[in-house]
């Protein structure tokens, strides 16, 4: 509801002598039901005849004629209720004074329903040389016009219950909010302030008295009154009213004649109303139970007023002072604006910004021009572009401004809106800083006022929007196992690489990575400043529960180092939606790699003289017999890439093996060695052994051929793979060699 009364006022060149008498004119103006200007059918009935116009029926089927500004509807007042009573309840009294309750009237001055509806006038309306109205382009038309382009025209009516008097009723325009509280009415009147033509003029509130009398052929009598409680003219005709005119022949006839005029039902009327109605006795709508009536208001008041509230009211008698009956009350906004907002957020490079563009229209939706104050309540927000928006394709060069347009960009946009005009405003904002309330919901308010001058709004509209962004958090992980390889043939070592990238399109935050093998501590984790997926030197270290930027990346490494010959580990990262910390994401990866493994083992066994400095096959006194002696070299390689474990080695005949070289893992006693080799270790043992049951004589008598053999075995077993190698067996046959001083062979 409107709560200022006056928005823009109107020079009336022809209404001087009217407000000077505050009595009948025979001023000529063509009657507000005539055509042009065409607006609505005042010709006693409810339904559209084909005159020029929209009828009670039309709009009560939804019909919304192009200059119609605002409508009641059928205010519907079933007995008992809602009726006047206290002594104070009188026109000539401010609202505050009237008291209502339910209770029963006479049926005649039961209201049954009651209706009001606002037009805009469309174009000037001038007259002729013989008083039938033209259009002022018309070329008959002289003088200057009757009804202005602009021109705020009411046209209201009621229905009552009986027909069985004379109808005297009354209809109230406010500029307040009226309305009812308990027993009492609530808001109150709006007065005259200054006269027509003066600077400051603003017209008060307007009562339409009208009486219909039932004697025969009698015509009914409109009188309009302002509220003007300081009696500025000094003619009040009784407290706090002021008479602008009356019309004493005021029945509406299409013709002409009557700045206001009224018209009742002279006959039944069969199938009507179109809204519910039952009256007292027949059918339909007896004669004399309805009255319209219509009036120019900006022609009258010499200004046009912001009504707010609409009251039809029954009265005792034609006076001023009369004793109120029954009334219909309901809200009559004809100063009205009304906003729309639609809005689109967009997430920045990051992810962790939000640009949000909005836009939408301005609709002067009443009949009178306003002055307009348009902001949005985020902080930082500002409108960008007010136009009228002729291609549909936002605000650009072309495109017209309101007038009195502030400059822009600015955090409020002001201007004026002429009646029934649109326009379209643009705007935008940056939202950097959230948490879980954030809705992305904001409000636009549209301020209107009587002018720029006001303080205190008419009303004030709001529009809202939400545009949550269309954030999708995303996170992928790519993890590799390189360099696998074997170290001091005991340990498999290999390099864990990988990255963690953030592929939605927001920012996520408390990114966290944990590993199936590795504890966040074991990896090096950075910020992958050149996206090369590699751990650089002077990249910025990332800690575990940080931020990663959408379309960021991590690099991180780790070290394998383990006794087992395989290795696989999965690496797991999660994050969280920076606008929305429940909507998480996680994704992970698994590498697994296995070192070349080349277990290896050799064994080589020559005579002792193959060494060099050896005697290889010697024959030596012991206990005072000769006896041969057969010396060996034993060679055991460990070539391989992993160390061996559960190595021995052995010889089949040999009483001792003695360890030259080599063989630090190795325990030899006896003609057996055992423990461990290391990759790339080389024993050398030294053995002799005296062949047992060798025919010496005979070898010393024909040396010739004899030769001496044994074996020497080795085995043992990948300490990594657990690979079993050998036994493997070397033989070395050694030749019995006779002194140089012996004879030959025969």
């Amino acid at each position: 509801m409107n709560t200022k009364h006056l928005l823009k006022k109107l020079p009336s060149c022809l209404l001087g002598a009217i407000f000077a008498a505050g009595i009948a004119s025979t001023t000529m103006v063509q009657a507000i039901d005539g055509n042009p200007p065409g607006l609505f059918e005042l010709e006693g009935n409810t339904i559209d005849s084909g005159a020029p116009g929209t009828d009670w029926g039309a709009l009560y089927g939804g019909a919304t004629p192009a200059n119609l500004i605002t409508y009641t509807g059928v205010i519907a007042d079933p007995a008992p209720q809602t009726i006047y009573w206290k002594g104070g309840s009188k026109d000539i009294n401010d609202v505050p004074d009237w008291w209502q309750k339910d209770g029963s009237v006479p049926d005649k001055d039961d209201i049954t329903n009651a209706y009001a509806a606002a037009y805009n006038n469309p174009a000037d309306v001038c007259l002729t040389a013989g008083g039938v109205a033209v259009l002022c382009s018309d070329a008959t038309a002289v003088g200057d016009p009757v009804h202005e382009a602009g021109d705020l025209i009411v046209y209201f009516g009621l229905d009552r219950y009986a027909n069985s008097g004379d109808a005297f009723a009354g209809f109230w325009f406010f500029q307040d909010d009226v309305a009812i509280s308990g027993s009492q009415f609530t808001g109150q009147h709006v007065g005259r302030v200054g006269m027509p033509g003066d600077a400051n003029y603003a017209p008060g509130d307007l009562l339409v008295l009208v009486e219909y009398p039932q004697a025969s052929g009698a015509v009914p009598e409109v009188k309009v009154y302002e509220w003007d409680p300081l009696d500025l003219d000094g003619d009040n005709v009784a407290n706090n009213l002021d008479l602008l005119i009356t019309q004493s022949n005021a029945e509406c006839d299409q013709l002409g004649g009557k700045l206001a005029c009224a018209i009742s039902n002279l006959q039944d009327l069969a199938g009507e109303p179109a809204w519910p109605y039952t009256p007292k006795s027949g059918s339909g709508l007896p004669f004399e139970s309805f009255f319209e009536g219509g009036i120019n208001v900006t022609q009258l008041l010499g200004g046009t007023p912001c009504f707010s509230s609409f009251l039809a009211e029954t009265r005792a008698s034609r006076s001023e002072t009369a004793t109120l009956k029954d009334f219909a009350l309901g809200g009559f906004d004809v100063c009205g604006a009304d906003v729309t907002k639609n809005c689109e957020a967009t997430i920045n490079q990051v992810g962790d910004q939000v640009d949000v563009a909005f836009d939408g229209t301005a609709v002067n939706t009443g009949g009178l021009a306003l002055y307009v104050e348009l902001e949005d309540d985020q902080s930082g927000s500002m409108i960008d572009a007010v136009c009228f928006d002729v291609g549909g394709d936002g605000c650009d060069a072309g495109d017209a401004v309101p007038t009195g347009l502030n400059t822009l960009p600015a955090s409020k946009a002001t201007f004026t809106l002429g009646a029934g005009e649109t326009v379209r405003y643009e705007g935008s904002y940056v939202v950097t800083q959230f948490d879980d309330q954030t809705s992305f919901t904001d409000i636009v308010s549209l301020k209107f006022f009587e002018d720029a001058s006001d303080t205190v709004p008419i009303d004030t509209e709001t529009a809202t929007a939400t545009c949550p962004p269309q954030g999708t958090p995303g996170i992928a992980v790519f993890k590799n196992c390189i360099n696998p390889n074997i170290e001091d043939g005991d340990t498999f070592i290999a390099d864990i690489v990988g990255t963690v990238s953030n592929t939605g399109n927001v920012k996520l935050v408390n990114v966290m990575l944990s590993d199936t093998v590795f504890s966040f501590g074991d990896l090096t984790v950075v910020y992958d400043a050149n996206e090369n997926g590699v751990v650089d030197g002077g990249e910025l270290a990332f800690s575990n529960g940080g931020d990663l930027a959408a379309g960021e990346q991590l690099a991180f490494a780790a070290a394998v180092s383990s006794g087992t010959p395989s290795h696989t580990n999965t690496l797991t990262a999660s994050g969280a939606n920076f606008f929305d910390d429940t909507d998480t994401v996680s994704d992970n990866d698994t590498a697994s790699c296995t070192p070349n493994l080349n277990p290896d083992l050799t064994i080589v066994k020559v005579c002792d003289d193959a060494i060099g400095g050896g005697t290889g096959v010697q024959l030596v006194v012991d206990n005072g017999q000769v006896v041969v002696e057969v010396g060996n070299i034993i060679t055991v390689s460990n070539p391989g890439n992993e160390d061996l474990t559960n190595v021995s080695i052995s010889d089949s005949d040999v009483q001792t093996l003695v360890k030259m070289s080599g063989g630090a893992g190795l325990t030899c006693s006896g003609n057996s060695c055992t423990g461990t080799m290391d990759n790339g270790d080389v024993v050398v043992l030294k053995q002799t052994y005296r062949p047992d049951g060798q025919n010496i004589l005979g070898a010393l008598s024909n040396p010739s051929g004899v030769s001496f053999k044994n074996t020497a075995s080795a085995s043992g077993t990948g300490v990594l793979s657990g690979t079993p190698l050998g036994p493997l067996t070397a033989d070395a046959i050694c030749e019995l060699c006779a002194c140089p001083d012996c004879p030959p062979e025969p």
